[in-house]
């Protein structure tokens, strides 16, 4: 299975190398704030690993005041109807000044391993649609016809391809991978032009890893975990975070500084959870000339679980063989 495992990853990444088109490939969706509470937005793998069937609502507000700043919206559904099955899917719409970004998006994942140790590699396959407002025939800086301009208007179809790997070990230790957009083919038959060298292709991925320690005698569970990401050809970029659980999960608490080679962050996250109700909210804000005009960027997660697999049913997954040795018997 290791070796397996191994020979996945790297033809994965063999793929990512070769696979891309380097005028599509920019086009890659937002990393969220929470994706560490969510893996589920970024990393198709982790589509049902928790058992349980949730609906997701986030908003981001990026560089909140500033004349049309970015806006995005998601609603997503993480199910899992298997003890070794998720399957979900994401509506993600995002507006930036005249430009707009729609993606319907599907997810499969197939889990393995036993209680202690499991696995799950996932894929996912989104529809994807640029376009522009008809405001911008109004902009006193464009000047009719313009034949780019033109064709945005009615929008730019893309399919990709995504694929993930995730893993929880001894129930403390986390780990995954996301290779967003590893193969992208446009559906409009508008060939993309691009002059720059293979070699040059931007390789994009997401990576978290993790670990869970319990503190019993206060009723807190922390969690750190380390984010990495380098999405096309913006530059590497790395999380520091940690979540605090108070209170039997009631309550929580969170923190986050992100640095690249010339920006950095900071992040605060506060939640709290109502039976099957769970709310996040962040505020982050970035140490860059451009802060002085904005007000720093919000973002809002909302999920209601649904239902969870029962523990018989979970068993009778994971040991078909023995049932059926003992009713042999």
């Amino acid at each position: 299975m290791k070796k397996i495992i191994i020979s996945l990853l790297c033809l994965i990444i063999f793929g990512s190398i070769h696979a891309q088109d380097y005028s599509v490939s920019l086009k890659t969706p937002a990393v969220y704030n929470h994706y560490h509470i969510n893996p589920f937005i970024i990393n198709p793998a982790h589509t049902g690993f928790e058992g349980n069937t949730k609906l997701i609502f986030n908003f981001r507000n990026h560089w909140a005041g500033f004349p049309d700043a970015p806006k995005a919206l998601t609603f997503g559904l993480n199910a899992a109807p298997a003890a070794n099955m998720g399957i979900g899917g994401l509506i993600y719409s995002e507006n930036y000044g005249a430009a707009n970004r729609f993606i319907g998006k599907l997810n499969y994942a197939y889990q393995f391993g036993n209680e202690n140790n499991k696995f799950a590699l996932g894929l996912g396959g989104s529809y994807i649609q640029y376009s522009l407002d008809n405001a911008v025939f109004t902009d006193p800086y464009h000047q009719s016809p313009d034949p780019i301009i033109n064709n945005s208007l009615n929008g730019r179809k893309f399919f990709s391809a995504d694929l993930g790997f995730w893993g929880e070990f001894s129930k403390k230790y986390k780990i995954g991978i996301a290779l967003p957009h590893l193969i992208e083919t446009s559906l409009d038959n508008k060939n993309s032009s691009t002059t720059t060298p293979k070699e040059d292709k931007p390789i994009g991925f997401v990576a978290l890893v993790g670990a869970i320690y319990e503190v019993p005698s206060y009723r807190i569970t922390l969690e750190p975990s380390i984010g990495l990401r380098k999405i096309s050809d913006v530059p590497f970029g790395t999380d520091l975070n940690i979540i605090a659980r108070m209170l039997d999960d009631k309550l929580f608490g969170g923190f986050t500084y992100s640095f690249g080679p010339s920006w950095h962050r900071i992040m605060f996250l506060g939640g709290a959870r109502v039976d099957r109700f769970r709310f996040y909210y962040s505020y982050d804000q970035s140490y860059l000339d451009f802060q002085n005009y904005n007000n720093g960027s919000h973002e809002l997660t909302l999920s209601f679980d649904l239902f969870k697999i029962s523990p018989k049913a979970k068993a009778t997954m994971e040991e078909p063989a023995m049932d059926k040795e003992m009713m042999d018997k």
